[in-house]
């Protein structure tokens, strides 16, 4: 992986050349595989060549016109992987930040990779000319002066952001290998910091690859790849003859010992005390040269001296113990996530409590106006699975008229196409709408693992972890409020899994809002607890005989939860209380007498029993 910088009067031919635009034929310098461009303004109309043009008239003299990551593509994965690993580095390294062009080269050669070109004006909604597009910013009166420009991979901290974009590039492709079943992994440190002594491979350039791309023949890889063979050759002949005079000296000295321990035989008296001490070291000099022998082959196998394997076993060992250190924070983070501070729950129940007690007394029962309100309350009586989100028609986008679309693909070349919408002019709500969008892709990857009965990746329940926190990051809670809806309402399920693109991320966000009112109203919280009370009667009914004990007990418990609920919130008991008929709780049925019931111990007696269950319960 590569980072670069063009100058002004770069930016143009550059963006024609990944694209193979202009004079930059595929004819001549090869085909390439996808093409997409994004987040380009208006005047541009799609053309990345169009915009970077204007960035080579209008950007300071001493400027940069654009900045480029060139990254190699594993070559195990298949063509049509490779691209929606491009979509996710853009989506997460420029996102809707910058306008941005890539393209895949060499998909069918020995070296595929792939240009991300983008412009460092990070964008802030503001329509701009490419007059003033590329001035400089004004960071008080943002109108006034151009998009302000990203110094990310410049400057002092440019090496260590560099070094943070490989690693990620190295994650994503090895999630994908894994994902693949491969055994393959990349590994984006230098082969001297992986401990790997061999000849780094040696890029060839554009040239030879438009020159191979044709089918020719080009004589800078012949001449690299002979003198190749001729250091393999001759590193192979220098350990042959190193090899063939070793074996030679430790056949002498076996000889030569041999020798000194048959005259020891024969030799007695004083002339014998002489000889063995001779003998002995001739045993001990031997048993060393073996000891060093050993030991050069294993330096030689292993490619590492002593000092160099001992920093290696040191560093496997730092390497284990920080591992298992973000083990531990994993762990801590879930345990503060799942058991917030008591003192904060005690203080969000206080304030519910004292806005219950503030709207019965200026006598406002009025349920709270909700997006939703074409939605009926209840589902036919036929239905059983019909949530509150049924019959929801999401507003669609403002489409152009026909004779502006038309306009607008004929403007837009042929090989390239927009990646992602036009940026919005709420930075804020963009950025929230691509946290839902990625929260919502990794949790239908889990999803569709245990649909088929298959246990969920590592990979994937990290990167769901990932989405969940950086939605939390963008609207604290929102990660709950989503979780707590797919498990309330079908109808989001549905819109989780049936839904793709923008009308997805709109019915989520339209759930994550209900969720939110649900959780301030007492109102639309009791509808939903009675709702869910009903379905677990319905399933007590059911499950009759002694086979069915176990899921008999598993209801209980969860209408246990349920009557602990109703007993311990003073204003949702007191709203439940309020619309009893309206919500079809009869005095006699199981969930009335709960209610009626002052004591929560007695409350809790009442769902234990099984006789009568049938008695007054019209829910």
């Amino acid at each position: 992986m590569h980072v670069s910088a063009g100058g002004k009067g770069a930016g143009a031919e550059h963006a024609q050349y990944i694209a193979r635009e202009g004079r930059f034929t595929p004819e001549k310098y090869g085909e390439i595989g996808e093409h997409e461009v994004g987040n380009l303004p208006e005047w541009a109309r799609g053309s990345a060549a169009r915009f970077f043009a204007a960035a080579d008239d209008y950007e300071r003299a001493n400027g940069n016109t654009y900045r480029e990551f060139e990254m190699s593509l594993p070559r195990d994965l298949p063509e049509a992987e490779w691209g929606p690993l491009v979509r996710q580095i853009v989506a997460e390294q420029i996102g809707s930040a910058h306008a941005y062009s890539w393209a895949i080269h060499e998909p069918k050669g020995h070296n595929p990779h792939v240009h991300i070109m983008y412009s460092e004006r990070t964008l802030d909604g503001i329509e701009r000319g490419p007059e003033h597009y590329f001035k400089r910013a004004n960071t008080k009166n943002p109108e006034r002066g151009g998009h302000l420009k990203s110094d990310r991979f410049a400057g002092r901290g440019g090496p260590q952001a560099i070094e943070r974009l490989r690693e990620r590039w190295a994650e994503i492709q090895n999630v994908a290998l894994e994902r693949a079943g491969l055994d393959v992994r990349v590994d984006h440190r230098s082969l001297e910091a992986q401990g790997i002594k061999r000849e780094p491979g040696r890029h060839r350039g554009p040239a030879v690859s438009g020159i191979e791309a044709r089918g020719e023949v080009a004589e800078v890889s012949v001449r690299r790849e002979a003198e190749r063979v001729e250091r393999v050759a001759a590193r192979k002949e220098l350990v042959a003859e190193v090899r063939v005079v070793t074996r030679e000296e430790m056949a002498v000295e076996r000889v030569a010992v041999r020798e000194r321990r048959e005259l020891a035989r024969e030799v007695t008296g004083a002339d014998r005390a002489l000889v063995l001490p001779l003998v002995e070291a001739d045993r001990r000099e031997q048993i060393g040269r073996a000891q060093a022998a050993a030991e050069r082959r294993v330096e030689r196998r292993q490619g590492l001296g002593v000092g160099e394997l001992r920093d290696k076993l040191v560093g496997q060992a730092r390497a284990l113990r920080e591992r298992i250190g973000r083990e531990i924070g994993r762990v801590k983070a879930w345990v503060a996530e799942r058991f917030p501070e008591p003192l904060q729950r005690l203080k969000d129940r206080s304030r519910d409590l004292f806005d219950a007690t503030l709207e019965k007394a200026r006598g406002a029962r009025g349920r709270s106006e909700s997006a939703l309100e074409k939605v009926p309350d209840r589902a036919p009586s036929g239905d059983k699975k019909r949530g509150r989100f049924d019959g929801l028609r999401l507003r669609a986008e403002r489409s152009a008229a026909p004779e502006e679309r038309d306009v607008s693909r004929s403007a837009r070349p042929s090989m390239a196409r927009e990646s992602s919408p036009r940026p919005v002019r709420d930075p804020v709500a963009e950025a929230l709408n691509q946290s839902v969008d990625r929260y919502a892709r990794a949790w239908v990857d889990a999803w569709r693992m245990r649909e088929k009965d298959l246990p969920v990746l590592e990979h994937q329940k990290t990167e769901l972890k990932r989405a969940g926190e950086e939605l939390d990051q963008h609207r604290p809670g929102a990660k709950q409020d989503l979780t707590t809806a797919l498990r309330h309402e079908p109808s989001v399920v549905r819109i989780m899994t049936e839904l793709e693109g923008v009308e997805r991320t709109r019915g989520l966000l339209a759930g994550i809002e209900h969720e939110a009112r649900v959780r301030r109203d007492p109102n639309l919280r009791a509808e939903r607890l009675v709702k869910e009370w009903t379905g677990l009667e319905e399933q007590r009914k059911e499950l009759t005989g002694w086979q069915n004990d176990g899921a008999r007990e598993k209801v209980k418990g969860q209408m246990r939860a349920l009557a602990q609920e109703f007993k311990q919130e003073p204003q949702l008991e007191l709203a439940v209380k309020q619309r009893v008929q309206e919500l079809g709780i009869n005095a006699g049925s199981r969930l009335g007498r709960v209610l009626k019931e002052p004591d929560l111990k007695r409350a809790l007696s009442i769902v234990e029993r099984d006789r009568g269950r049938d008695r007054g319960l019209s829910l």
